[in-house]
């Protein structure tokens, strides 16, 4: 890495990893054809991964493969398999989403750096000591995080922290979006997103219109003026988006981002016009990193590139393999009377690779070499990755070989030192069969609950049933005093944040709450994203997880079956969250909640969704409609899970005690009617995602 930060591109093919490099990346990271959260990016074959290690390192080039999407039980096996084969390739690491994935990876290929995807929503130290615990050398942090908080993580953490600098940036937090899976079945945690940020809605007070326009899509990030604050809080690597963009976006913005990490100075008109030029939405954000909240950070106007996608001739010729930034190296040769011609070529890290002629050299007869016409040839090094620094010839006067004999030698040893860049260490391949639990424990079905407002909580308490309730800690901590048998949960924010917990158990949103709270962590929130027994393992210190929503009955069926020791939740009723916001859509908007529930967005086809006013100004996005499930509980009973839960956020009291009753009622085998039609949905638990 040069100047102490690694410049970290995105390689969506060959050809944009060629781009990257030529243009002065120190690293690429780049998806396989499967596993990866860019699916509809060229991703790479085997047979072109090969390739473009061999390449990458040539040139002193890392390559990191993201294997980071989320991975359902059926699909470890193809997982690890993808992940073996990245080794074999070369990689130098690999990055993951899925905690349980990545346990197992760490015991089938322990050599393998293991990089925390930003999809894992780190926003913490808290966060990044868990993940250190599991193995990984380096955090991908969460894109909202300040300066101040990047810089407290960095310089307190082992591990190696990486965020990004440049590129699209998500309304919600990364990791924490259901929207594109809820309404169209294509999941963003599996590399699918369909963008629903992009698309218009209105701002509406009940059935007044507030403002329109497309309220949740933000401009992309450009830190290109905040380098050296990155580096001085202690940042290692910068990572730029963009696997989806072409080869001419990668050699602009690498270019730009390499001049400034090798010279320091300040960014000029014209480099700031290169990059939006590459690709902009009415301009660039740093709002995040410098807490500049609010409209500016939005392109409400056009969701879409404006920049009309022009790049310098410089970036093109880069962008087509030209102007590859060549290797120096210095060489060495010799020719003496009845010896063959020999040479040496060395790197200026100190790696030499030697070769040698096959004709014995002899006195001339008409034309001796001298040293000046073998230094010639030894400099013509054409189509290889090299050009000569220096060039020292040791030779007799008088005598000769064939020119072929030197040109054969130094194609020989250019050949061999390639080799010798190319050479990665090979990674150690454990044979580990993937160790499912069976599940022996016996079944009875709960109900449990998660409530906003401690008049949810008292309306749950009331109508009986629930074996536990979630709720924020102030709100369970007034539900203590009138819980009776009921365990009352403090459930911690869906972002960490550091609190006040007044109840024996929590219910773990992150893994920062596990690493903070310990022994008082029994339970773990959907948030942790959980998709696969191995997944449940990893958190095998918690009583009780709550699964994935993206997963459907029969997925949920063959994750609890693989688990044992560790009870299993699905949600069964309520309006799902579908985002999590650091900038407020409404205040971007011009208009503030102040801890109310006033707003929602209306989309095209006329669908509310409400929002959620949180702390820290954070906004939560629900669902228009609540999933129901209390005319299925058969179905859930067979998919052999340990509870269900029911999550109330804009209901009454009256609305939470008639549904608690509903389901009571049909576990006790009460059949209950469904809801009328378009009032409801089953969430993923009959499709699922692909």
């Amino acid at each position: 890495m040069k100047n102490g930060m690694e410049l970290l591109s995105p390689a969506g093919g060959l050809r944009e990893l060629k781009a990257a490099v030529v243009s002065g990346a120190d690293a690429v990271y780049l998806g396989a054809t499967a596993f990866s959260a860019r699916a509809g990016a060229g991703n790479f074959t085997e047979d072109e991964m090969r390739e473009a290690v061999a390449f990458a390192h040539t040139y002193g080039v890392k390559v990191h493969c993201a294997i980071n999407t989320l991975i359902k039980e059926t699909e470890l096996g193809e997982a690890v398999s993808t992940a073996v084969l990245a080794a074999k390739c070369g990689v130098d690491a690999l990055i993951i989403q899925d905690i349980g994935f990545a346990g197992h990876i760490r015991k089938v290929l322990p050599d393998m750096e293991l990089h925390a995807s930003t999809q894992m929503t780190v926003t913490s130290l808290e966060g990044v000591r868990y993940l250190e615990k599991k193995g990984f050398s380096r955090v991908v942090l969460a894109r909202e995080l300040s300066l101040d908080e990047i810089e407290h993580i960095a310089k307190n953490a082992k591990a190696e922290i990486e965020v990004f600098v440049h590129g699209a940036i998500c309304v919600c937090y990364s990791g924490q979006c259901l929207m594109s899976s809820i309404l169209g079945g294509r999941s963003g945690n599996r590399g699918r997103c369909a963008q629903p940020c992009r698309l218009p809605y209105e701002l509406t007070e009940g059935e007044k219109i507030c403002g329109s326009g497309y309220i949740l899509s933000p401009k992309d990030m450009a830190l290109i003026k905040h380098l050296d604050k990155l580096r001085k809080a202690g940042v290692a690597s910068l990572k730029i988006e963009g696997r989806l963009k072409s080869a001419e976006y990668v050699s602009a913005v690498v270019g730009v981002y390499r001049k400034y990490l090798d010279s320091n100075g300040a960014v000029t008109d014209e480099d700031m016009a290169e990059l939006k030029n590459a690709f902009s939405r009415s301009g660039f954000t740093d709002g995040y990193l410098t807490k500049k909240l609010g409209r500016e950070m939005m392109s409400h106007k056009n969701p879409a590139n404006n920049s009309g996608s022009t790049f310098t001739d410089e970036a093109k010729l880069r962008a087509e393999g030209k102007h590859t930034q060549k290797i120096p190296v210095d060489i060495y040769a010799s020719l003496n009377d009845g010896d063959v011609f020999r040479v040496t070529v060395c790197l200026q890290n100190g790696v030499c690779a030697s070769a040698e002629g096959k004709v014995p050299a002899e006195r001339a007869i008409n034309r001796p070499l001298d040293k000046s016409r073998i230094a010639e040839q030894l400099k013509k090094l054409g189509d290889t990755p090299f050009y000569a620094s220096s060039v020292t010839v040791d030779a007799e006067e008088g005598i000769t070989v064939p020119i072929k004999e030197i040109n054969e030698a130094r194609r020989t040893v250019c050949d061999m030192l390639t080799a010798e860049l190319v050479l990665t260490d090979e990674k150690q391949i454990k044979e580990m069969p993937i160790d499912f639990d069976e599940k022996t424990t016996g079944q009875k079905l709960y109900l449990t609950a998660g409530v906003r407002t401690e008049s949810q909580g008292k309306a749950v308490i009331k109508a009986g049933g629930a074996k536990r309730i979630y709720a924020s800690p102030d709100v369970a901590e007034k539900l203590l005093m009138v819980c009776g048998d009921t365990e009352i949960v403090s459930v911690m924010s869906d972002i960490f944040t550091d609190e006040e917990v007044k109840t024996e158990s929590v219910s773990a949103s992150s893994p920062a709450d596990i690493y903070k709270y310990k022994e008082r962590a029994k339970y773990g929130e959907w948030r942790l994203n959980i998709y696969n027994s191995l997944s449940v393992k990893e958190y095998k210190n918690l009583e009780c997880v709550t699964l994935s929503p993206e997963l459907n009955l029969t997925e949920i069926r063959t994750v609890a079956e693989h688990t044992d020791g560790i009870q299993t939740e699905i949600i069964g009723y309520g309006h799902l969250p579908l985002m999590i916001m650091k900038n407020c859509p409404v205040k971007a908007m011009g208009k503030c909640q102040n801890g109310k529930d006033l707003y929602q967005l209306r989309d095209r086809k006329g669908m509310k969704f409400p929002i959620i006013c949180q702390k820290d100004c954070r906004a939560l996005l629900l669902n228009s409609k609540p999933i129901y499930t209390a005319d299925m509980t058969d179905e859930i009973r067979k998919a052999k899970v340990d509870c269900i839960r029911l999550n109330f956020t804009v209901e009454s009291p009256d609305e939470c005690e008639t549904v608690v009753t509903a389901y009571k009622n049909a576990l006790a085998g009460i059949r209950q009617p469904a809801m009328p039609e378009n009032t409801f949905t089953r969430g993923h638990l009959k499709r699922g995602v692909l």
